[in-house]
């Protein structure tokens, strides 16, 4: 079956000398491996930029339901946040999102929740003058609601804890090891309070930063156990300061 269909690139595998395996969620298809064959850049051109991560393509594919390969006829870039030379934050956020999407979304279907989401997040770090060192934080948190477990805020009260269980504030006693206290669950609240264009209010410190991804994933891992560990957070951690 031949289609049209825009995608995000999450990750390319080199298989051979001559062949990848790219990931890329797409919006007709969901998440989807396409085999393409890797060309050497000419002069003058950047080829190997369409596999870059967090690349937004306009894809004319094949798709055979017998097959869990699939096969691209033409690629074009749209945008490419990685195409932005000199700015190392956001390529670590870039590497650092695709890594997450990539080993979160595991269902080969569409989600047009999900997809949209992707899409109007990675307008935003497409933007030339944009950058904030916590849209990775913001990021991560909003990608549990088209995933299925969003955090729900709107009962929040100055004293609550978070209880990673259940995905809810709280100002019931919690009777198990994951939970946020009042404390931190003050960071967590005015975290999700935000939107892109309003994280410079948060005033984060690196340390809270860092300590903010690890809860984040953790919660994450609390829904998802087999996602595993996400390298890139690791950058993440030393480099938005």
């Amino acid at each position: 079956m031949f289609d049209k269909t825009l995608g995000i690139v999450l990750c390319s595998v080199p298989y051979s000398d001559n062949t990848q395996f790219v990931h890329i969620y797409t919006q007709r298809f969901g998440k989807i491996t396409y085999r393409t064959a890797i060309k050497q850049p000419r002069r003058h051109s950047q080829p190997r930029l369409t596999w870059l991560p967090m690349t937004l393509l306009e894809l004319d594919v094949e798709h055979s339901e017998q097959s869990e390969l699939q096969r691209i006829s033409e690629a074009s870039i749209l945008s490419s946040p990685l195409a932005l030379a000199g700015d190392p934050l956001k390529y670590a956020q870039c590497l650092y999102i695709a890594e997450l999407v990539d080993k979160a979304v595991r269902e080969v279907e569409p989600n047009p929740m999900l997809w949209n989401f992707l899409s109007a997040s990675l307008e935003v770090l497409s933007m030339p003058d944009y950058s904030s060192p916590d849209f990775h934080l913001l990021f991560t948190a909003l990608l549990f609601e088209p995933l299925g477990f969003g955090i729900d805020a709107s009962d929040y009260s100055r004293g609550m804890q978070f209880d990673m269980n259940e995905g809810k504030f709280t100002a019931e006693p919690i009777f198990h090891a994951y939970y946020l206290t009042a404390h931190s669950a003050t960071y967590l609240y005015r975290l999700l309070a935000c939107d892109y264009a309003s994280l410079a209010s948060l005033g984060f410190s690196r340390a809270e930063r860092a300590t903010m991804l690890d809860v984040l994933l953790a919660f994450l891992k609390i829904h998802i156990p087999e996602i595993g560990t996400i390298r890139a957070a690791e950058v993440m951690k030393e480099i938005a300061e």
